[in-house]
């Protein structure tokens, strides 16, 4: 229990962000994002490599998830802010209408994607929500970040990215 808290790191290096952020912070470089192809909600297909060439920052979570739930609005609000970058959000195993009327109610509109078996939390090791991913340009897993994120770490991350300036 400690471990899916953030309490006992589940992953340890000695990078700026661990050392900044602590466990939950970790920065990759060179690993390849592993492709994924999942539908909206209006039933468009979306593959990760679509969207090569843009920032790409996408979080697993789902309606049951507090922390989830409690970050959406800064994602929200950075989207609109920072539209350089693409938000995408993966619910986790729940119906198409659970996650609209989820979304409606919450008054969110970043781009959401059913993962509904799972299959992209399968390929990303997912063993926590939420769990976000940060992709640069070149299609390469940049930063992984377990665990519910203050908006002083979106912004690391997106500033390290080349999103917002400094």
């Amino acid at each position: 229990v400690l471990a899916f808290t953030g309490v006992i790191p589940l992953f340890g290096n000695n990078s700026a962000a661990d050392e900044q952020y602590g466990a939950r912070a970790k920065l990759e470089s060179g690993v390849l994002a592993e492709d994924f192809s999942l539908v909206d909600l209006d039933g468009q297909t979306h593959k990760l490599s679509d969207y090569r060439g843009k920032v790409v920052v996408f979080n697993f979570w789902a309606t049951w998830c507090g922390p989830c739930v409690a970050e959406m609005p800064m994602f929200e609000a950075y989207q609109k802010e920072y539209p350089a970058f693409v938000m995408l959000g993966l619910d986790q195993v729940e119906s198409k209408d659970q996650v609209q009327a989820f979304l409606a109610e919450n008054e969110l509109t970043y781009t959401m994607l059913l993962d509904s078996q799972a299959d992209a939390a399968e390929k990303y090791k997912v063993v926590l929500l939420p769990t976000t991913i940060f992709v640069d340009e070149k299609g390469e897993v940049r930063f992984r970040h377990y665990g519910a994120m203050s908006e002083d770490q979106l912004k690391y991350y997106l500033t390290t990215l080349g999103v917002i300036s400094q």
